[in-house]
């Protein structure tokens, strides 16, 4: 038997202060200035010596709403079918500025040229050669959007990742252009990037500066830190275990595939140069640690199931790279805060560490949230997250409401609580002891949550606990099960049994004591943030005597 504490660390990045606000007004005046251009190339280099190619498929039903002028990110969609997108007036929409940002970095970013790219034809690449010649020419100087550094990061990649689709049996005019305008954007990407704050975003715009470091003539030379400063970059998100900083599993998936795909590009080359290697070997075991039985990954802090063949490509191509395998996942990830117990066909993944830094995206508050699951059918879930719901939306979906845990009336736990935990496993049956201190501060309430899980991965109890406080102010409490729209509840007995059955047909019973049972409407966001239905297994009483003991079980019917 063997049980261990649990860390918590916090990762936070000042945010940036008067000085660097003014700092980037500066910047904005001089590179928007007439002299400023003059320092940028004015020649097109003669080629390209090498470029690389696209590792992730696109898809062609995206390319459909593209011709059709329907340019759909990060939530909003603008359809503009006779001008090009960049011409819209997204401003005046009803959305928030942060969506309107997103939008327009997603647009200027060009990850959908490989939706262009899977579509094939000659059609296709018409299309985009068009789109990428009028970008050239509306956006030939810096603009505080287009030429943000991320943003021409992103772009710079994904030109050169779909060189050679666009320059395929294209007019000279056009070859040269696109250099003309990779120089300039790497030119001033090369004294920018580095300077970028928040590690995410350097990493973005350096991961296009060492595509066009490897793409152009010359680059090396020019710029022969960027792969250094990159890593480092990319070292700045990574947590000791391998997990994100923002410990959202999908925000690691889209690092990992950034990684994956450079290596492969470098190697072709160079195949001596093993740089990244370290990077996909620490990130590929917890990658698999939030993996489902389905493939998909865990939905916590803003995370989505993400495509199973998604990660099944990236994590083959990794290991082709490394020509092995990668290690196993681990059974506990304390820096990243989560536990993972996985007998048989059943896997639980427990949520227990500490808020991630505000700086990377919005965090959930949600301590304690679990997720179950058995084969191929996800029993509860977490709600997820979505970028096209702003607002209020936004705000519900990333606290306790939305999560497998317990929550007290309205409230949001303390934006800095901490977690003690303790593990035990014995003859392959596992149980967690773990504890939060998120509504002490609020109400004097300590939350406490005790999960085992069978040896057979069939029989999942666990107890809730809430003490401290004072006796004569009582809270309002809900313990909240909400299951994935694939499973459908019904209430029975005497109501304190709800029986599931899955989207495979197996039937499981869900027990509970200490609180009113009750199902209610739920939602699920896992799957490309798509709104779906689903229902939710509620436990509400108030804490009027402590401690309160919320006592449940699940377990599977036998066939």
């Amino acid at each position: 038997m063997t049980a261990k504490p649990a860390a918590n660390r916090r990762h936070d990045t000042p945010r940036p202060g008067l000085v660097e606000r003014a700092a980037a007004k500066i910047g904005a005046l001089w590179y928007g200035s007439p002299l400023y251009r003059l320092t940028l190339p004015r020649r097109a280099p003669l080629e390209f010596p090498t470029l690389p190619d696209d590792p992730w498929p696109g898809l062609a039903a995206r390319a459909d709403r593209l011709f059709q002028g329907r340019f759909a990110f990060a939530g909003l969609e603008v359809v503009s079918p006779h001008a090009a997108p960049w011409d819209a007036d997204v401003d005046s929409l009803n959305a928030e500025p942060a969506s309107i940002a997103a939008w327009a970095a997603e647009l200027h970013g060009f990850a959908w040229l490989r939706d262009f790219a899977a579509q094939g034809g000659d059609m296709a690449q018409r299309m985009s050669r068009s789109l990428v010649q009028h970008w050239i020419e509306r956006h030939p100087h810096w603009q505080p959007r287009a030429w943000a550094a991320p943003v021409i990061g992103r772009r710079l990649t994904a030109w050169l990742n779909a060189g050679h689709f666009l320059l395929r049996d294209s007019e000279a005019s056009f070859g040269h252009d696109l250099l003309l305008s990779v120089a300039r954007q790497a030119a001033h990407l090369g004294r920018v990037a580095p300077r970028v704050a928040d590690p995410a975003a350097r990493a973005e715009a350096l991961l296009g500066l060492v595509y066009a470091t490897e793409s152009l003539p010359g680059g090396a030379e020019r710029w022969p830190r960027a792969l250094e400063k990159l890593i480092l970059a990319w070292e700045a998100q990574l947590l000791p275990d391998g997990g994100h900083v923002s410990r959202c599993p999908s925000r690691l998936f889209a690092m990992f595939r950034d990684v994956v795909a450079l290596q492969r590009y470098l190697s072709a080359g160079h195949p001596e140069r093993l740089s990244l290697m370290p990077l996909m070997d620490r990130m590929a075991p917890m990658l698999r640690f939030f993996r489902h039985g389905d493939g998909g990954l865990a939905l916590f802090h803003g995370g989505e199931e993400e495509a199973a063949g998604a990660l099944d490509h990236a994590l083959a191509l990794s290991e082709s790279l490394i020509q092995g395998k990668h290690g196993k996942p681990p059974s506990s990830s304390a820096a990243s805060g989560y536990e993972r117990l996985a007998p048989r066909r059943a896997l639980l993944l427990l949520d227990t560490g500490a808020p991630p830094p505000s700086h990377a995206g919005r965090p959930h508050a949600a301590p304690l949230a679990f997720e179950f699951s058995h084969g191929k059918d996800r029993l509860i879930v977490n709600c997820g997250a979505s970028r096209r719901l702003g607002g209020e939306w936004a705000e519900a979906l990333s606290g306790p409401a939305a999560h497998a845990t317990l929550g007290i009336e309205h409230a949001r736990p303390a934006p800095h609580f901490t977690v003690r935990l303790q593990r035990h496993e014995q003859d392959g049956h596992a149980w967690v002891e773990a504890e939060h201190d998120g509504w002490q501060a609020a109400f004097g309430l300590l939350h406490k949550r005790r999960l085992y899980l069978a040896a057979a991965g069939d029989d999942l109890r666990g107890e809730d606990l809430l003490e401290g406080g004072a006796p004569d102010q009582p809270r309002g409490f809900t313990l909240r099960f909400h299951l994935h729209p694939s499973v459908h509840a019904s209430l029975i007995g005497a109501g304190d049994t709800v029986l599931l059955k899955t989207g495979s047909g197996q039937g499981w019973r869900w027990r509970g004591q200490g609180g009113l049972v009750r199902l209610e409407d739920s939602v699920y966001l896992g799957q490309g943030g798509e709104l779906r239905r689903s229902q939710q297994i509620v436990m509400a009483g108030s804490a009027a005597g402590l401690p309160v003991q919320l006592k449940w079980a699940l377990s599977k019917i036998p066939a």
